[in-house]
């Protein structure tokens, strides 16, 4: 799985604890994990160590954690989830807040897991129409007066040829609609081309720049 999407497991396990802790929220916050036990039947069953202190850590046996950190002698403590090895950041947590993530922990990795699962298939799709995009410009641009280079990102190639005059084409090439592009891109080129070179002044091509507050002409 690439960095990016990596990272939108760990927003989305984030944004999870987030809402537990916005509606479980206490200014003065009190855990006491004596109440497991009492409450949920439960034990404790690892002792973990790291750089927030000791803590427990109460697993459902599917690979998903539920675990509180104890941070020093402070009375805060740091609640947390662990869903395939993904992790929540710690947060300042109160009874109730470990409470909902035990109680909620196997929804959370059932919704966690089609997230991912989606993820991972949309990845594969990207990944096809990298390789299709990179194979169709080997193709189009051999035996072209061009230079050029392709810069990757998650959502689409960008292509970059090298016009006279100093001018640099960039060409954003998406993966969802790479299909309709392709056909036209050598066209596309050879228009700029021709207005590059009748071109008396330099002519610099970008991309217009987001929130730009553009004047417009009364």
């Amino acid at each position: 799985m690439n960095y990016n999407n990596a990272k939108k497991l760990e927003k989305f396990l984030e944004d999870k604890m987030r809402k537990i802790y916005d509606e479980t929220h206490d200014i003065n916050p009190n855990l006491d994990v004596s109440f497991i036990e009492k409450v949920k039947g439960l034990k404790k069953t690892d002792v973990n160590h790291g750089w927030w202190g000791d803590g427990y850590a109460f697993s459902n046996g599917i690979g998903c954690q539920c675990f509180v950190y104890f941070k020093g002698k402070e009375k805060r403590k740091s609640v947390g989830i662990s869903i395939d090895d993904i992790h929540s950041n710690g947060w300042y947590g109160t009874v109730g807040m470990l409470h909902r993530c035990m109680d909620e922990m196997d929804e959370i990795a059932k919704e966690f897991r089609q997230f991912k699962s989606d993820l991972e298939k949309q990845e594969k799709i990207d990944q096809i129409a990298k390789n299709s995009i990179k194979t169709w410009l080997k193709a189009i641009l051999k035996n072209q007066p061009y230079s050029y280079y392709a810069s990757v990102s998650d959502n689409k190639i960008t292509l970059s040829i090298k016009l006279k005059n100093r001018i640099q084409l960039d060409i954003p090439i998406y993966y969802k609609n790479f299909q309709k592009i392709m056909p036209e891109l050598l066209n596309t080129i050879q228009q700029f081309e021709k207005m590059a070179n009748e071109s008396k002044i330099k002519v610099l091509i970008s991309n217009s720049a987001v929130g730009q507050k553009w004047i417009t002409g009364e």
